[in-house]
């Protein structure tokens, strides 16, 4: 009689786990594979340049930018803060289909900012290019589904991604970097858009035969928010450099926000992106 009792106990107790158990600890069957994860975080990825400029017209918000240059004891040596605001444009005039030309009406502010950040735009683009969330960008990595995480009304799909073992095309900088990374990355069960993202450097990389420089540890994450109506904006970056320049070892830290996101006072405001439902036969 006592054994029985004690086995009933014993199943009552994992009973009571098991209904308690955190919802990243939800049964694989309940899970999407790793692979369809990606496969559409990949075609949401497609939304993300015209998701920017709307947002931008849309929201006024304040950017803050701080970098700090170190020595390899950790002395301060350099230190620049930077602060922008973004302000949405007073009116957005669509163009009409019989008068394409019609150029767009903004505000004189607007107009002034837009001119003052062409050239900045221009130069980054490049570099931005380089680091586009796609097929080629994923196709370096092995990813695993870690499980799901509900956090400040966000539901997320949690994957570590690891670089594949496998000889990785690698023609420069760029490919030197993003095939010796590896991190996690926490998915949007929604719409598929990238909440958050951390990674790091696993090995040293050097920049131009270890000659100039050496990059010996770096650490990256940003986290994204999703405005009411629909738009994703990066809230908060950061990431921390060591390294070595020429014989001098130094390390860098680099902090950015976006705080008291708001709406504008805009007309005709823009609506999100939408992917485009997929034909089926």
């Amino acid at each position: 009689m006592p054994m029985i009792n004690l086995k009933r106990l014993a199943m009552s107790g994992m009973a009571v786990v098991f209904l308690n158990a955190p919802s990243n600890c939800v049964g694989d069957e309940l899970l999407p594979k790793a692979e369809e994860i990606i496969k559409k975080a990949v075609k949401r990825s497609e939304l993300e340049a015209q998701n920017d400029i709307d947002f931008k017209q849309k929201y006024y918000f304040v950017r803050s930018k701080l970098t700090e240059i170190r020595n390899f004891e950790g002395e301060l040596k350099k230190s620049d803060s930077r602060i922008s605001t973004n302000f949405p444009p007073k009116k957005i005039v669509a163009p009409e289909p019989e008068s394409a030309g019609t150029p767009v009406v903004r505000s004189p502010k607007a107009e002034q900012l837009a001119s003052a950040g062409a050239n900045k735009a221009a130069a980054r683009k490049f570099d931005k290019n380089q680091f586009q969330f796609n097929d080629d960008l994923v196709g370096r990595y092995d990813f695993k589904l870690v499980g799901r995480e509900v956090t400040n009304g966000y539901s997320l799909l949690v994957l570590d991604f690891t670089p594949k073992k496998k000889k990785l095309p690698e023609s420069g900088i760029r490919d030197r970097l993003i095939n010796r990374v590896a991190g996690r990355v926490w998915v949007d069960e929604r719409e598929f858009a990238i909440k958050r993202c951390t990674l790091q450097l696993l090995e040293s990389v050097s920049i131009v035969g270890g000659i100039v420089g050496e990059a010996q540890k770096f650490d990256y994450s940003f986290d994204r928010e999703r405005t009411e109506d629909g738009f994703w904006y990066v809230r908060d970056s950061t990431w921390h450099l060591e390294g070595r320049e020429v014989i001098v070892h130094r390390k860098a830290e680099y902090h950015e926000t976006r705080t008291q996101v708001r709406k504008g006072d805009t007309q005709a405001s823009p609506t999100p992106p939408q992917l485009k439902a997929d034909k089926r036969d």
